[in-house]
């Protein structure tokens, strides 16, 4: 008798840098005691995917995780899938570690597993066309894709009850269709109504596949679901449930079913993610037309309306977000210098290739349900790793100091990007700005802060209320705040904020004004292009700045330089040529994520790094984080009034909405009465906390 063919494909990651606690918290919640039901259902077989860097720690904290791993694998109840061993979003990545990840993972799994692999999981389900060609490189034969991508070519649910071939330049591999039904199904519907849908696909005749890939955590992390999986026992009956139904439902491997049957046909598929991706990807204002649209065109065709409206794409974060762009392109920056370092010297290379690759880890470089890039210590984790990769490979390579001018990050403003041993500077001449200074010892980016802007969510905070509805719901279909009035928090930046800009506020201004993006800009240097240049004096290196604008009704001419030394850090002097009576303020945005405990130090008094002042008449501050060991001094040609306040964020996880700190915005204030030219300056050193 021919039966219903179902693979449950589970995809188990968290991200690089993720909290030791939390990832206890999902080993008890859902790793675990997923582990232990599968063990008791001996006759129910299933697919599993773990990111590389979650079996190291389970390898690591849990080694009886991995064993039970192996038992299912070895006893062909459980087929486990490869995929790149840090989690990237392959189809962005440089092309040697697209393979070399994927190949890294396949390897750890043969070596502690004792099995090799052929399929494997695509992170965020992210599909290009070319990728079929480094997929087979890699020795991978399948993998499933969301059923999304298939119905964008015109295809529908009736044709994707088997798997398909694609190709690109003769490098074949076979995708399976997920089904997004069965994903908001599974585990938050009844059983009978689950398995009403399986007997209604059954009755097609044959022997239909029905595929779900989806995420592990939600069974067991995601908000309630412990409680509906595992206290009031969901999927020990879901699973006993198919088992009872065995005589017309068969549960198999995507290994088996390859083995067993012939494709449906050949595809080639567009670019896309899942349906939700592609929404998320949007800006927000076209996120909230999508939403309606979806939902007014899903009252005339039903769930058909899913499959023919289409979001973004994942690249479009990229414009979306700057700061992810920015990551991107010195991510891929650096994989170029690792990869130069590591022919030269595998060895020791090797440790900077694993660096690279933690420092491609997918979560922190988007932003959709889960909190991603707004999350500060993901992106901090990233840099770190990043930062050491570029260190370890400076070290092989023998180069001291590089000097890059181009237009590193593809914005059409040209950039200069500095690497010595002890720091990156990377400078733009779009606002006369600095966007990034990392630390190489410290392995930490000090400008790595995100900037406030609108997202789609934000028009539901008004309606969404501290305690979920009842019952259990996909994160995709509840919304819940964490704290209070949130709605007081939705400022929005104008600007990206990157560092040494140029503002002219008219007298009056407060800290208030521009903390709630309310301050009048009378000048027009905020993003304006500047001329940019770069020279060389013995071991220092000199960037200036220069651009002819305005401040207020007159022209405002503005020359600046950085002069970088070894030995003294930065050093900053303006010229302002013009007239202009008002406030010149200089604004630095600092973030130094190692700890939440970093201290300001100004004017004999010590404040948290996250608090909102005003110091009048100081010629010094500093900021000191013990955890870091790092202490930033700042010094001052005269007396300034010194600004700050800290830069939150309002983000969406799957624990709901949610303040966040990102970092903090420093003002160096001038009050000036410029009839002319007017000198000042500053300088930035760097060492240790002082005990």
């Amino acid at each position: 008798m021919n039966k219903l063919q179902l693979i449950l494909s589970f995809h188990n990651h968290q991200p690089v840098g993720n909290f030791d606690h939390v990832l206890e918290d999902c080993y008890r919640k859902a790793y675990l005691p997923f582990l232990e039901l599968l063990l008791d259902h001996p006759r129910f077989r299933c697919v599993l995917h773990y990111s590389g860097d979650l079996l190291l720690w389970m390898q690591k904290q849990h080694p009886e995780s991995i064993d039970m791993i192996r038992t299912l694998v070895h006893e062909d109840r459980v087929e486990l899938l490869s995929g790149g061993i840090y989690e990237p979003i392959l189809s962005v990545l440089p092309e040697k570690d697209r393979v070399m990840q994927i190949a890294e993972l396949s390897g750890f799994i043969k070596k502690h597993i004792g099995y090799a692999p052929k399929g494997m999981w695509l992170a965020e389900r992210v599909w290009e066309p070319q990728m079929p060609r480094f997929i087979a490189r890699a020795g991978i034969e399948y993998l499933p894709i969301d059923d999304y991508h298939f119905k964008l070519t015109g295809l529908e649910d009736g044709d994707l009850l088997g798997y398909y071939t694609t190709e690109d330049e003769g490098h074949t591999v076979s995708i399976f269709p997920g089904s997004e039904k069965l994903r908001y199904l599974i585990p938050f519907r009844g059983i009978d109504e689950i398995l009403s849908y399986f007997r209604e696909v059954s009755m097609r005749g044959g022997s239909p596949l029905l595929t779900m890939a989806d995420d592990g955590e939600k069974f067991g992390v995601w908000p309630k679901t412990y409680k509906h999986c595992y206290e009031d026992r969901w999927l020990d009956n879901f699973i006993t449930a198919i088992e009872e139904n065995s005589d017309w439902i068969e549960t198999t491997t995507f290994k088996d079913y390859h083995a067993k049957f012939p494709p449906v046909g050949r595809v080639y598929l567009p670019t896309a993610s899942y349906r939700e991706m592609g929404e998320w990807a949007l800006p927000s204002e076209a996120g909230l037309e999508y939403e309606f649209v979806l939902e007014q065109l899903g009252k005339v065709v039903g769930e058909k309306s899913k499959g023919l409206l289409r979001g973004s794409i994942w690249r479009s974060f990229m414009v979306k977000y700057p700061e992810a762009n920015h990551m991107h392109k010195r991510m891929c920056m650096i994989s170029r210098k690792v990869h130069s370092a590591y022919d030269k010297d595998a060895r020791k290379g090797r440790g900077a290739l694993t660096e690279l690759w933690k420092g491609q880890c997918n979560d922190a470089y988007w932003h959709g349900i889960f909190g991603g890039l707004y999350l500060p210590h993901l992106r901090s984790a990233l840099y770190r790793h990043l930062l050491k990769a570029e260190a370890l490979a400076g070290d092989i390579l023998k180069k001291r100091q590089v000097v890059e001018h181009a237009d590193f990050d593809c914005d059409g403003f040209k950039d200069i990007v500095l690497d010595t041993k002890e720091l990156t500077l990377v400078a733009t001449e779009k606002g006369g700005s600095l966007t990034e200074l990392s630390l190489k010892k410290q392995a930490v980016n000090l400008f790595d802060i995100i900037s406030r802007r609108p997202e789609a969510y934000h028009a539901k905070i008004a309606k969404a209320s501290d305690t979920a509805a009842e019952g259990t719901k996909t994160i995709h279909d509840q919304i819940s705040v964490k704290e209070e009035g949130l709605v007081e928090y939705l400022v929005y930046d104008g600007y990206r904020r990157s560092s040494l800009l140029d503002h002219f506020f008219p007298h009056g201004t407060t800290l208030q004004d521009v903390r709630r993006s309310e301050q009048e800009e009378l000048g027009d240097f905020i993003g304006g292009p500047y001329t940019m240049k770069k020279e060389t004096q013995g071991k220092d290196f000199i960037l200036g700045f220069s651009r002819l604008g305005r401040a207020g009704q007159n022209r405002m001419k503005i020359d600046k330089t950085v002069t970088v030394s070894e030995q003294h850090g930065l050093k900053i002097d303006y010229r302002l040529d013009g007239i202009f009576s008002g406030l010149f303020a200089v604004e630095m945005n600092m973030s130094l994520l190692g700890s939440p405990h970093s201290r300001i130090r100004a004017g004999g008094m010590t404040t948290e790094i996250r608090s909102s002042s005003v110091q009048d008449d100081i010629r010094r501050f500093s900021l000191g984080d013990s955890y870091l060991d790092l202490n930033v001094d700042y010094a001052f040609g005269q007396n300034i009034s010194l600004w700050h306040y800290p830069v939150e964020t309002i983000s969406l996880s799957e624990q709901g909405i949610e303040r966040l700190y990102q970092g903090t915005s420093f003002l160096f204030v001038y009050p000036v009465e410029l009839m002319g030219k007017k000198k000042l300056g500053f300088t930035i050193s760097f060492g240790g906390v002082k005990k």
